[in-house]
């Protein structure tokens, strides 16, 4: 018959911070946007007035951020989520 002990105490682990991640290059950056821009497009042209997903928005934002620019407002609507892209877009190119 199998003896059941209690299992052994885990190993202390160190409570290190991970490496702060280094920025992406601009030009994957660039390609991620017109990537999300293409995804954005299609769901506009299937329903403009829709709402947009929220995790398109946070990935704007966030592309927006990485590259330095203004996103401005939230969007309501995917016609305007696409206005903001190219928005983004056009600055990112001009900074």
């Amino acid at each position: 018959m199998p003896s059941f002990a209690s299992p052994a105490a885990s190993p202390v682990r160190s409570r290190r911070r991970a490496k702060p991640r280094p920025p992406r290059p601009r030009p994957v950056l660039m390609a991620e946007l017109r990537g999300l821009g293409g995804l954005v497009l299609e769901q506009a042209l299937m329903d403009s007035t829709a709402q947009p997903v929220a995790s398109l928005l946070e990935w704007t934002d966030q592309l927006a951020g990485e590259l330095g620019v203004e996103c401005g407002g939230r969007a309501s609507t995917y016609a305007e989520l696409m206005q903001s892209i190219v928005r983004v877009n056009r600055q990112a190119l001009a900074a």
